[in-house]
């Protein structure tokens, strides 16, 4: 099995108070020591105009992990593409792939929050045409060195994309996606999902069964693909203490997401709001939390019965501290992942 590690988002929080200086000081070290300790992948996402100053930047970020370390993969998860001109994303994207000697993978996804889209001036009935005409884009940018396109949102007249990504024939590309429509669009289309922490097996179960479906209507297969599936995750020396803290930094995580319009279902009912009595249901089936044993038996769980060979693990929590975090990736990646190999 692979693992990366993330979701480095950059976030102040109230509990935890570093400067955005400090917390990219600490991005930047944290890495470095993941790349120490066996993950095979570092994840950064996106959003715009938060006042905890969420990473809007992720090329940028990436582009200094790729300074500091030398074999560990650096990924989107993701850029929101409509958001932007895909001919910069795809610039971007090989300045850091150059940059990092070809470990750069860019995952993109449509993006939720409208207050995003109005702050940019798009609007989000366009998210699935910018998305599709987007990544078109990106390929023809760097697999060519002269193409025009003409699309409904985008036209291009005879551009050459310089410098061209290092690895051939391009950069990996990941779309990451929750709803069905979503979810059967990167089917149809052929790349591989990030697939949200927030499912159950179930439901995990049921964005492959999607996927699948999809891709093999479009004379594509599957079978070829390897999913990322991201997954809240906690690791103590102690299995109870583990679980208390774990409680503390993902629930709080997930009142935050669910605060920007993120749709949530626990029990197979939707969340109503942030005092809904089923919040303290949500660890179910979903997160990797407890002692090494426990992470190793879980991981296990997607391995064997999801056919899941790489775990994204979200342990980069904004409520806690540098200290904390560092210490959490330690051991997985000394006591867990060397189990799963």
């Amino acid at each position: 099995m692979k693992f990366g590690i993330g979701l480095f988002s950059m976030q102040t929080h109230p509990e935890n108070p570093s400067s955005h200086a400090e917390l990219y000081k600490q991005t930047l070290e944290q890495v470095k020591l993941a790349e120490e300790v066996n993950f095979d992948s570092a994840w950064i996402s996106e959003h715009h105009f938060l006042e905890d100053g969420y990473c809007p930047s992720p090329s940028i970020i990436a582009s200094a992990m790729a300074a500091v370390t030398k074999r560990i993969r650096i990924g989107s998860a993701g850029i929101i593409l409509p958001l932007h001109n895909p001919v910069r994303v795809a610039e971007d994207a090989a300045v850091v792939d150059n940059i990092s000697n070809g470990r750069f993978d860019l995952g993109v996804v449509l993006g939720y929050r409208k207050d995003e889209f109005d702050g940019f001036g798009i609007s989000m009935k366009q998210r699935p045409s910018r998305m599709e005409e987007g990544i078109d884009v990106i390929i023809k940018s760097w697999t060519q060195d002269q193409f025009s396109y003409e699309g409904k949102r985008y036209k291009f007249d005879n551009l050459n994309v310089t410098p061209k990504p290092v690895q051939k024939p391009h950069i990996p590309i990941y779309i990451g996606a929750f709803e069905e429509p979503a979810i059967r669009r990167a089917g149809r289309l052929g790349y591989p999902l990030l697939i949200g922490p927030g499912r159950t097996m179930q439901m995990v179960r049921d964005t492959i069964g999607f996927y699948n479906d999809a891709a093999q209507k479009a004379g594509k297969n599957p079978d070829k693909v390897e999913h990322i599936l991201l997954r809240e995750t906690y690791v103590g020396e102690d299995k109870k203490k583990s679980k208390e803290e774990a409680d503390k930094y993902i629930i709080s995580m997930y009142k935050y997401y669910f605060s920007l319009g993120v749709k949530m279902f626990v029990r197979g009912k939707q969340l109503t709001g942030l005092d809904d009595p089923l919040f303290e249901h949500l660890p179910e089936e979903r997160f990797i939390i407890g002692d090494p044993e426990d992470c190793i038996k879980e991981a296990k769980r997607y391995r064997d019965e999801l056919g899941i060979n790489y775990i994204a693990c979200r342990m980069v929590f904004p409520q806690a501290t540098n200290k904390t975090i560092s210490k959490c990736l330690e051991l997985f990646g000394k006591e867990v992942i060397p189990n799963l190999v």
